[in-house]
């Protein structure tokens, strides 16, 4: 039996009549009554009793019906998951983050793909600053979020959200009590700063800011932990997105004459873009709206 074949009968079935179901088939009469006659041959039994004024089912006809509604509504559903399939709707999303955009970004970014694509799997996998640029570069990631993403011909980006720096220090410092904090004022303090090579563009914001006004000493960390942190603790400080998360008891103190902005982005592959780009490019224009970034 043949889908068509079956999708006539059904329609049949629905009007009892071969004028009105020829109609809404879009064919004649004719070709409708062929394709029931050839059905019958096929299973070998009548499945429509007719006369010139009443089109019946038999209870053969019954039986068929009730597969062949379940056979279409299969074979619609077969070819919609097929199409979602081919275009990545139901597979898998992998995500790369930084630090950063993990909590400003990727919440409202997950919530906006599921709406779109309920179906589709999104995995993350967090990493430290320009690391998600190359993992989006080599194929190890299918898109990335982080923040000041390098300038790169292979990559692409959307810019989302934009963040004033905040400084962060210890509970003892002598500005955490402050409401905000400048620039000059901060130069007197030891700057803790983790090395360019690990996220170029946070970096350069970061000394930019202070253009005229040098740190009166700038420690070199790997991460926030052990040196960074003893010196953060005292009288030392470090800058970061308004957004970020701080853990601890560490404060954060918005810079008056911050005139930088950290960046964050989605990013992907210009050569290998995920296959629901597009609705991740739609998700991301939500989330901007809903949450009036930018």
């Amino acid at each position: 039996m043949e889908l068509r074949e079956l999708r006539y009968f059904t329609v049949l079935c629905e009007e009892l009549h071969f004028g009105r179901a020829a109609e809404r088939l879009h064919i004649s009469q004719s070709p409708l009554s062929q394709a029931i006659a050839q059905l019958e041959r096929k299973l070998g039994t009548r499945l429509l009793d007719r006369s010139s004024r009443h089109v019946q089912l038999t209870p053969a006809g019954g039986v068929l019906l009730h597969h062949a509604r379940r056979m279409l509504r299969d074979a619609e559903a077969a070819a919609g998951a097929t199409r979602r399939a081919g275009a990545g709707e139901n597979g898998v999303l992998l995500i790369a983050v930084g630090p950063a955009a993990r909590d400003a970004l990727l919440p409202a970014l997950r919530h906006a793909l599921d709406e779109r694509l309920p179906a589709l799997t999104v995995e993350v996998v967090e990493l430290a600053g320009d690391d998600v640029a190359e993992a989006v570069l080599c194929g190890a990631a299918d898109a990335g979020l982080m923040m000041c993403p390098p300038t790169h011909d292979g990559i692409e980006q959307k810019l989302l959200r934009r963040d004033l720096p905040v400084a962060v220090l210890g509970p003892a410092h002598p500005l955490a009590g402050r409401d905000r904090v400048t620039v000059e004022e901060l130069s007197d303090y030891r700057l803790v700063l983790r090395p360019r090579s690990v996220s170029r563009g946070a970096h350069d914001v970061i000394l930019g800011m202070f253009h005229g006004h040098p740190p009166a000493a700038t420690r070199i960390t790997e991460a926030y932990s052990g040196a960074g942190w003893d010196a953060m603790h005292a009288d030392g400080f470090s800058v970061v997105a308004a957004a970020a998360a701080v853990s601890g008891d560490f404060v954060t103190v918005p810079i008056a004459d911050g005139d930088a902005a950290f960046s964050m982005s989605l990013v992907w592959s210009r050569d290998t873009p995920p296959l629901v780009l597009p609705a991740l490019l739609e998700a991301a224009d939500s989330a901007v709206a809903a949450n009036g970034w930018r």
